[in-house]
């Protein structure tokens, strides 16, 4: 009697790695769209001379930005917790936004912080 084969570490078989690593790239790429589609809006909110429209305007991009920053977290958690079984491309593409992101934040705070 033939023995079976044991399943790869982690307990994922590989149609379950390939499925998951194709859906941590999906939510790290809409993470990225999310936060450009930020920038336009941001821009011409700005650049508005009426206050309630450009009030608009910021709500929109911040609502862009801030739904990126999930897509962002989101995508690190679900990688962070499949990680031996991720690609290493992968796993690099479901933590850059979310490192990128953060290290911008960590920015602005140290320049409103010495000023």
């Amino acid at each position: 009697m033939a023995e079976a084969a044991a399943p790869p570490p982690g307990g994922a078989a590989g149609g379950d790695t390939v499925r998951r690593a194709r859906r941590v790239r999906s939510i790290a790429v809409w993470s990225v769209a999310l936060f450009v589609a930020a920038v336009p809006v941001a821009f011409v909110s700005a650049s508005l001379g009426n206050a309630s429209e450009a009030q608009t305007g910021s709500l929109l991009a911040l609502l862009f930005w801030l739904s990126g920053f999930v897509a962002a977290v989101w995508a690190f958690v679900v990688a962070f917790r499949h990680w031996d079984t991720l690609p290493l491309g992968t796993r690099w593409l479901a933590s850059l936004p979310l490192l990128v992101v953060l290290t911008l934040v960590a920015l602005v705070m140290l320049a409103l912080v010495s000023f």
